[in-house]
């Protein structure tokens, strides 16, 4: 990483993170509309979270059966702004928390 000019302050990176409220083991994916992602199965109660860049403003939170699964579930979601699963059924039937949804999504 590059030396930091006097007097400057870096950025903080915030998480893109998915929380899997159901009593399922789930393949979780997260990505940053950087293309950073990650992508682990997780336990029943698991969590899986993205340490975003500092200017990504936006990502995606998926959920599958498993890494082999083509269908599954995903939801627009921002950094600091956990998505948790509360039911999972594959072909994008899931139940998500109540989440504020206070941004929009530009069309540029």
């Amino acid at each position: 990483m590059g030396a930091l000019l006097t007097g400057t302050v870096p950025a903080e990176s915030a998480p893109i993170c998915v929380l899997n409220h159901t009593d399922q083991r789930l393949f979780l994916t997260v990505d940053s509309q950087q293309g950073q992602r990650i992508e682990a199965s997780t336990i029943a109660g698991g969590k899986l979270c993205l340490e975003a860049a500092p200017d990504v403003s936006q990502g995606v939170v998926g959920v599958f059966s498993s890494d082999q699964s083509l269908e599954g579930c995903s939801r627009l979601t921002r950094p600091n702004q956990p998505e948790t699963l509360l039911d999972f059924h594959e072909f994008d039937n899931c139940r998500w928390a109540d989440t504020p949804r206070g941004f929009s999504v530009g069309t540029d």
